[in-house]
Parts: C-alpha cells; sequence; structure tokens
C-alpha cells in the first residue's frame, strides 16, 4: 500500500494503518518461509560469482520477468462492454518464457 492510502491521513504516523489491503487487521499473513538455499545465496551472498552477479544485475533479471509473454486464458465475454479496456483472466496467470541458458557455444 501507499503511505497515502492510509486511514487516518490527517496524522503524520511512523505506523500507520490501512484497510484495503488487510481488512484493517482481521486478515493475517504467517511469516515467510526461509527461500531455497540457491535463492539464499544469489541474494545475499557476495562471495561467489554468480551471487554477485545476480545482486548487479536484479533489476534486469527483473524486467526480463516482466516482458515474458502471458501465458493466460482470456475470457473474452467482456471485450465489447462500455468503459476502459478491461480483459477477465481465467485460471492462473504464467510466464511463457524460454531457457534462461544460453544456446550451446553462445
Amino acid at each position: 500500500m501507499w503511505y497515502n492510502e492510509r486511514i487516518e491521513k490527517c496524522k503524520n504516523s511512523s505506523s500507520p494503518r490501512f484497510s484495503l489491503c488487510c481488512g484493517d487487521g482481521k486478515v493475517e499473513r504467517s511469516l515467510l518461509q526461509n527461500p531455497l538455499k540457491l535463492l539464499h545465496q544469489l541474494l545475499f551472498d557476495q562471495n561467489t560469482a554468480d551471487g554477485k552477479n545476480y545482486q548487479q544485475n536484479i533489476r534486469t533479471y527483473n524486467m526480463m520477468f516482466a516482458f515474458t509473454s502471458a501465458g493466460i486464458k482470456l475470457d473474452k465475454s467482456m471485450t465489447h462492454s462500455r468503459g476502459p479496456p478491461t480483459i477477465r483472466i481465467q485460471g492462473q496467470p504464467c510466464h511463457r518464457i524460454g531457457s534462461l541458458l544460453p544456446m550451446p557455444g553462445k
């Protein structure tokens, strides 16, 4: 949530409260589990070539996934509705991307 989406906008709070995302505290998420060992090394270990490379290029990797083709099942029943363009996705979206490894010899 953005800071301006807080409930009490007139107060300058260091711990703002929000209601859209969690129903004003009614919804609680469990703590995240530790990432897989390889992912943890990529994110936090600067002593390896892979970790250093990943950390220096993390924005590039993120942009690469942002521009991959989305694999979705499109519900076309809303394509002719009035108002701004709207799409409805059925099921779970995914990224359609090839191998992250270069072709042999490249």
